[in-house]
């Protein structure tokens, strides 16, 4: 009858409070064992952790929880390093361009010297009217037709 009661009792009773580890007396079958001193918590005011300000003292991260972190960092800060490269360069405005045949002894200094502004510097037409045509250097042949910007 003995054995019918604890079976029974061990069925209903699946739950049991358990004392702190101070006052436990030792469990049946194992030799008690000395348990290391707990070190005090040090107050709440002298711990300056971030998980400290926010009551997350015991919240640790795992691997998988340390890459989607990284992630979503690289996520939200990858439109800012590509983004501000996309808008340094404002479009330029339209201008009308006429063609232009070269004729024997004409160069490109002296064509850029016929459409540059009052006051504007020839070096600086010149290099506009290499980027205009796509020219790698300033020299020209006879025949070559180039772009100049009409005005």
């Amino acid at each position: 009858m003995g054995t019918t009661a604890t079976a029974e009792v061990r069925r209903v009773r699946h739950l049991y409070v358990v004392p702190p580890p101070e006052q436990a007396p030792p469990r049946p079958g194992r030799p008690a064992t000395a348990r290391r001193p707990v070190a005090p918590r040090r107050p709440a005011a002298a711990r300056s952790s971030v998980a400290a300000r926010f009551d997350l003292d015991g919240l640790r991260l795992t691997t998988r929880g340390r890459v989607v972190v990284a992630l979503a960092a690289f996520a939200l800060a990858a439109p800012l390093v590509w983004g501000a490269t996309a808008a340094a360069n404002p479009p330029l405005p339209p201008q009308e361009l006429r063609a232009h045949a070269v004729a024997p002894g004409e160069s490109l200094w002296a064509l850029a010297a016929s459409v540059a502004e009052p006051g504007q510097d020839v070096r600086d037409v010149v290099r506009e009217l290499q980027d205009l045509n796509g020219l790698a250097t300033a020299s020209l042949q006879v025949g070559q037709t180039v772009y100049l910007p009409e005005g």
